[in-house]
């Protein structure tokens, strides 16, 4: 079952049991027409459930829902601070179990788009460090068709700040504004779609890891990660030290197209497969030179590059980005 169809079965149950037990509801409803607004509701929610089947309001259905959602928590939070009992359930720690489910079914909501966006960022200054590396070592780490560059495979190391992290309809949310990563990505070509692949994606913030490894199946670690750029840019990790001068000159070779605007990548949970697709502008890329480099990450991948590797490095001040939901791949 996927989450459109779970979803569905969800709002569908809920908009019957407003019709039918109309009285159980009225307790959380602080208002003087109960009647009306209970009717209102669970008509509602029917509708939505059944327009969640369809290729054309599939979309609507499921932002209206997560905004749905949202609008409920207040009343789910007035329920569960008064104790106000709710069909026959008076139990403080049921009550707010009830309220909890509510941001979860706000995801479910977001989740269940096809083509909207799920969540939005902002990357900057961001660095593509690229390494030619030995085709055949890393198709054997990679579980995708490898795409290769003038028969060569790609590496490439990207440090960043990521910022502005926030969902449809909310604000970037307190202590998931901004964060650090580094990773370590490798191209493929899954059914004629360039894209990505991560052998890692390392951050400093232990929430957004967690989020990230939950709902997207992506394979951050937390790590400790600084970075400062005054007169030169530094970035930093317990196995990686970058030391790097951003230079003002454009650059946007044929090589910087093909690793860069790639709008989608591909992960694995378990045996299944799964795409994101990300949006976003074209990159707007600089100069680069690197001053100082310290690999110890790479190798952590069974991937050893080395400056007889390197192929050069490209700068982007920012970026705005969003994803797609994530979709199984059949």
């Amino acid at each position: 079952m996927t989450c459109r169809h779970f979803l569905s079965f969800i709002l569908f149950i809920a908009g019957c049991l407003h019709l039918l037990y109309p009285q159980a509801f009225y307790p959380a409803i602080p208002f003087s027409q109960k009647f009306a607004i209970n009717l209102l509701a669970g008509l509602f929610e029917i509708v939505l459930a059944l327009f969640l089947w369809t290729s054309r309001f599939r979309d609507l259905a499921a932002k209206l829902s997560a905004l749905w959602f949202l609008g409920l928590i207040p009343i789910h939070l007035y329920v569960s601070i008064y104790k106000i009992p709710m069909f026959g359930i008076d139990n403080a720690y049921l009550l707010w179990l009830r309220t909890l489910f509510q941001p979860a079914f706000y995801f479910l909501a977001i989740a269940s788009q096809k083509n909207g966006w799920v969540i939005s960022q902002r990357w900057e200054h961001l660095i593509f460090m690229h390494y030619r590396v030995n085709a055949d070592k890393v198709q054997s780490l990679v579980p995708f068709p490898l795409d290769l560059y003038q028969g060569q495979a790609v590496v490439s190391i990207v440090p960043f700040v990521m910022k502005r992290i926030r969902f449809p309809f909310l604000m970037p949310l307190p202590g998931l504004a901004q964060l650090l990563e580094l990773n370590l990505r490798t191209y493929i070509i899954v059914n004629g779609k360039p894209a990505v692949y991560f052998f890692t994606l390392d951050s400093n913030h232990l929430p957004g890891v967690l989020i990230a490894r939950w709902f997207f199946s992506l394979p951050y670690r937390w790590i400790k990660l600084t970075f400062n750029l005054n007169s030169s840019y530094h970035f930093n990790s317990p196995d990686f030290d970058l030391t790097a001068h951003i230079e003002p000159q454009q650059v946007q070779s044929p090589f910087d197209a093909w690793a860069s605007e790639r709008y989608a990548l591909f992960t694995k949970r378990g045996d299944d497969t799964y795409v994101g697709e990300v949006q976003h502008a074209k990159w707007k890329l600089q100069s680069v030179k690197v001053m100082q480099l310290r690999d110890g990450f790479s190798p952590l991948f069974a991937i050893d590059l080395n400056h007889e590797q390197f192929i050069g490095a490209t700068y982007s001040a920012q970026i705005d980005v969003k994803f797609k939901p994530f979709r199984q791949v059949i």
